[in-house]
């Protein structure tokens, strides 16, 4: 038994070896940036330069904070999808209007037209209308925001932070890509009360980041919280995309003072990699990984050289114990080191490559997981 796991270790280790040159790398001699003994898979550090900071998000701002609408200029990031222009009641002649406002279902809405944009271009949207719209139910009062076609709502954005009463005002929207995928993706700020005790009438400000996935957009609720908690939540004159985008920029992974990994590449990364995990979404991560990908399971080395030999190969490769750890594991402040960034307890190590991606380097199988039932 000994004799076997000593093999296990001395696989992993060389293996992991194998992995590290495709790393951009850090630092040859930095320190970790928490506290703590784990290593990451990769035991060298590759020659890459590091990328420049400020890298994943627009540097045109444009005129979106505090509440005013985007302009054409302001509303476009780097990619060549159409701009978010700045709304008219009557800029509309098929009667969308008209169509998402008044009764609906027991519910009164009403749309906020300074916040409403047209020739719209997100993911597989294309020529859309960003509608947004107060909905008041049950006395209770929310935003909400759509893509609309032709009066008709194509899609609908996930709801967020209904444990608040959204207080009538939102600070912004803008289009941006946040986490230099090219897409571009959606983030708003809006005010809100509580509705409950001694302040419950005092509005707050908190921030929305939806990642664009193509057909869908997910709520990074983790990332949009922690963007929010950076800023004071009572001061919405601080709550500006500028702002926002700073946070988004700042390089903290990595930073061994030659640039870093921005906050918003690595934990919207992070956020990505735990939804696919979580559900399912096999395909999707094997678009994630860094090939060749070397792996030990049950004492057997494994070398997975494309996304068709991942998917074959995937319940061996996501076995409950990198399952479990992933499920327990947060997507904000993460673990890093020289060679890379680590989410939960070891599962999964992610970094940088040579070419300004960031995939999935390594997967270890033995990490600690709580598994009170001692479930197989």
């Amino acid at each position: 038994m000994i004799k076997k796991q000593m093999t296990n270790i001395l696989l992993s280790a060389a293996l992991c070896i194998l992995t590290a040159s495709v790393l951009t790398g850090c630092a040859a001699n930095g320190k970790n940036n928490a506290s703590g003994v784990q290593e990451s898979p990769s035991a060298s550090q590759g020659q890459a330069e590091n990328p420049a900071a400020g890298n994943t998000a627009a540097a045109d701002t444009g005129n979106t904070a505090d509440g005013k609408s985007p302009s054409g200029t302001g509303a476009s990031s780097d990619n060549n999808s159409s701009a978010g222009t700045s709304p008219a009641a009557s800029s509309s002649s098929d009667g969308t209007e008209a169509s998402l406002e008044g009764q609906e279902g027991g519910a009164d809405t009403k749309v906020i037209e300074s916040q409403t944009f047209s020739g719209v271009s997100l993911g597989g949207y294309e020529n859309v209308q960003f509608t947004t719209r107060e909905i008041t139910e049950n006395g209770r009062t929310r935003v909400e925001y759509s893509l609309v076609l032709d009066g008709d709502a194509v899609y609908t954005f996930p709801d967020a932070y209904d444990y608040w009463l959204f207080a009538s005002e939102v600070n912004f929207i803008a289009f941006r890509d946040v986490n230099g995928d090219g897409q571009k993706d959606v983030i708003t700020s809006e005010q809100y009360i509580t509705g409950a005790g001694e302040g419950g009438a005092v509005p707050f400000s908190m921030t929305r980041i939806y990642l664009n996935q193509g057909s869908e957009f997910l709520f990074a609720e983790g990332l949009s919280v922690s963007i929010g908690n950076s800023l004071d939540a009572s001061r919405p004159e601080e709550y500006t995309i500028e702002n926002i985008l700073a946070i988004l920029e700042e390089p903290v992974y990595c930073n061994f003072g030659s640039g870093g990994w921005t906050r918003g590449e690595i934990e919207s990364f992070a956020f990505l990699v735990k939804n696919d995990v979580l559900n399912d979404n096999r395909k999707a991560l094997s678009q994630k990984i860094n090939y060749p990908l070397n792996l030990v399971r049950n004492g057997e080395q494994l070398l997975i050289s494309s996304p068709e030999e991942f998917l074959a190969s995937y319940n061996d490769i996501l076995n409950l114990q990198v399952i479990y750890d992933v499920e327990g594991s947060e997507t904000e402040d993460l673990f890093w080191n020289q060679d890379g960034v680590m989410l939960g307890t070891g599962a999964i190590w992610f970094g940088k490559m040579q070419d300004g991606s960031i995939k999935i380097y390594a997967i270890p199988a033995e990490v600690q997981y709580c598994n009170p039932l001692d479930v197989d």
